[in-house]
């Protein structure tokens, strides 16, 4: 009987054991690949991708920003009419343009080859989206929006790990880039934040 209640002790005890070793899948774990969408006078257009890979040795995340190729000035024009400004830049180093839609306190900058093509070869994949009133959202959020609302729709895109809430801020994990940032005042977004050069 002793020895019947040892072999079930060490039964159960390797269970435990083998249980809590048996790899276990996260639930909040963001995709692998998520859609980065702007939208801008009443139309999206999806203009980057983030791919997350998996964390380093120092806890971070590893993974990449890249603008969505199919996206040329081209194809924005058609969606949000003509840039406001265009500056080419040409210097010994770089030969780019550079496209701007302003609508009063919101302003979009994408960065593009000389023919309008977006990538990073040529240093012309930069951009800045500085949202600053309704008139555009980054990932379905948008100025006026409740800090709740907010993290919710950011949670489901990009995954709990991925989405902080630092006082008054909510920063999104963008690597290797900047992080997306959501600045809020009195529980409301007040405005939202995002570049790469």
């Amino acid at each position: 009987m002793k020895k019947m209640k040892k072999i079930l002790a060490l039964g159960l005890c390797l269970a435990v054991l083998f249980g809590s070793l048996a790899p276990v899948q996260v639930a909040d774990a963001a995709a692998k690949t998520v859609k980065v969408t702007v939208r801008y006078k009443g139309k999206d257009a999806a203009l980057f991708k983030v791919y997350y890979l998996k964390r380093n040795a120092w806890g971070y995340y590893n993974g990449k920003t890249k603008p969505d190729y199919t996206k040329t000035y081209t194809s924005l024009k058609k969606k949000w009419g003509k840039a406001n400004k265009i500056r080419k830049v040409r210097d010994e180093y770089n030969s780019y343009n550079s496209y701007t839609w302003k609508s009063g306190k919101t302003s979009i900058t994408l960065g593009a080859d000389e023919k309008g093509k977006r990538s990073y070869d040529k240093y012309s994949g930069g951009f800045l989206i500085d949202i600053q009133n309704k008139k555009a959202s980054l990932c379905g959020v948008k100025v006026g929006m409740s800090k709740k609302q907010a993290l919710q729709k950011l949670k489901k895109q990009f995954g709990q790990k991925h989405v902080f809430n630092e006082g008054d801020m909510i920063l999104v994990d963008t690597p290797p880039l900047e992080p997306m940032m959501f600045t809020l005042k009195s529980g409301k977004v007040k405005s939202i934040y995002w570049f790469s050069s």
